[in-house]
């Protein structure tokens, strides 16, 4: 039997060994002696704890189950759709080959995990710095139909999950732009626009939808607008911690993970909406992001923070707000739920799906929730009724509040102010709807 190995590591502590049975297809991760001994390890996923569960039966999980789990797991640190290709292409292995992806692109993925051959180990691993110039980043930018975004020097440079083009860089203190190897770690994330015309001025939404978020009160990824002179949207790693002398990874889990489930569960409806198909709701949904919350180191926060994030997407009409949209920080204590990220208004844009990724009760079309399906959604997730008209109102107010203040920020050029003040307006039409639903949610009978 031929097995493949590779060594999981978090810093300078070897958490575990990841392998791959070519014989069987079968995966399995087992944890290191001193990693789980270490009284500040932690499980890196709560699919994956230290010792493999045991069924009521009295059984211990098969091999073939836990082979999923893992698979699972780390399937989901990889891109996807193009990125995916073209980071396959590059080391010339099949997109389905996850073993020999893990290989190539492992070494720096969101969280902390680094996937090393398990002959080495992290002192043995070269440092080096490779500075990009903004000349060469713009034209990058301009030649993404010839060359891959995340392919520099003949090599992918980063894996985050993800369709959009992004690049991982570590940002300087006088702001210069560098490829990092070895134990360095990236501090940001570049996504310049889209090619697809269909998502014009995304840059300028993501912006425009994050800093509102901040400002409702939901903690969120700083960005920035870089110009080089194309708009790149800069965003600052939750997963990194930047100190003077290093950049610390911090480890994190995305909800497909949490709730140990594949990449293509990430929409609620993982058929699609086909009238055979659109009743298996098998993939992430809101009852089941909420569901995480008692695994946490603050339920009360955590449903809190949830809930006010879903009152973002209706609000701004973030239709594809999908289960790999929300991450959670992995501690000794438990899991922490994490800044917004990817953030946009999905819903202005006239040429792309506008069915919601995740339900708010049974309602999957954004422009038809009432407050019967608001308070079908408090059902499903155990919320208070009268909390959530509560919240409804308070972020309701704080919009009316802070919109003005966020549209006419200077961050936007002049051909992308028009799609501000299209965000804006959506918004407040979704904020006059969530109002007159918060009068009415506790006062609907779901019988």
């Amino acid at each position: 039997m031929t097995i493949h190995s590779l060594a999981a590591w978090i810093g300078r502590h070897k958490v575990g060994t990841l392998r791959y049975h070519d014989d069987t297809g079968r995966f399995a991760f087992d944890y290191d002696g001193d990693w789980t001994a270490n009284p500040a390890a932690f499980p890196i996923s709560p699919a994956l704890p230290f010792q493999r569960p045991v069924g009521p039966d009295g059984a211990t999980q098969t091999d073939e189950l836990h082979s999923v789990n893992v698979r699972r797991f780390f399937e989901n640190l990889l891109p996807e759709g193009k990125s995916l290709e073209d980071a396959a292409a590059a080391h010339g292995v099949s997109k389905g080959n996850l073993f020999g992806l893990l290989r190539w692109v492992g070494k720096e993925s969101t969280g902390a995990l680094s996937l090393l051959p398990e002959q080495t180990t992290p002192p043995e691993l070269d440092d080096s710095t490779r500075e990009i110039t903004f000349a060469e980043l713009s034209e990058r930018i301009r030649d993404r139909a010839n060359r891959p975004f995340n392919v520099w020097d003949g090599r992918v440079r980063m894996s985050i999950a993800g369709y959009q083009d992004k690049l991982a860089v570590l940002v300087s203190d006088d702001g210069r732009l560098y490829l990092v190897e070895g134990n360095l770690a990236s501090t940001h994330i570049l996504k310049p626009e889209p090619l697809s015309p269909k998502l014009a001025k995304l840059v300028a939404n993501e912006h425009f939808c994050l800093t509102l978020a901040a400002k409702l009160g939901i903690a969120t990824a700083e960005v920035d607008i870089l110009r080089v002179p194309e708009p790149v949207l800069i965003v600052k790693r939750f997963d990194r911690v930047k100190s003077q002398q290093f950049v610390e990874r911090l480890h994190a889990v995305d909800s497909c993970q949490a709730l140990n489930l594949g990449v293509s569960h990430k929409y609620e409806r993982i058929f699609g909406s086909g009238r055979d198909v659109a009743h298996i709701r098998d993939g992430v949904s809101l009852e089941k992001l909420f569901s995480i919350a008692p695994q946490t180191q603050s339920e009360a926060a955590t449903r809190m923070g949830l809930l006010r994030w879903t009152l973002l997407q209706y609000l701004i009409g973030n239709s594809d707000a999908h289960g790999k949209n929300v991450s959670f920080l992995v501690e000794p204590g438990g899991l922490r739920l994490a800044p917004a990220y990817d953030l946009a208004a999905v819903c202005v844009y006239p040429d792309v799906e506008h069915e919601l990724a995740m339900a708010i009760g049974d309602e999957f079309d954004v422009s038809k929730v009432r407050a019967f399906d608001w308070a079908d959604f408090a059902a499903r997730c155990g919320i208070e009724r009268r909390l959530l008209a509560r919240e409804m109102n308070r972020v309701a107010k704080a919009l009316r509040k802070h919109l003005p203040s966020v549209v006419a920020l200077p961050d936007y050029a002049t051909d992308e102010r028009d799609m501000v003040q299209r965000i804006a307006r959506f918004a407040l039409a979704q904020t006059e709807r969530m109002e007159k639903d918060a009068k009415q949610v506790t006062k609907v009978r779901l019988d």
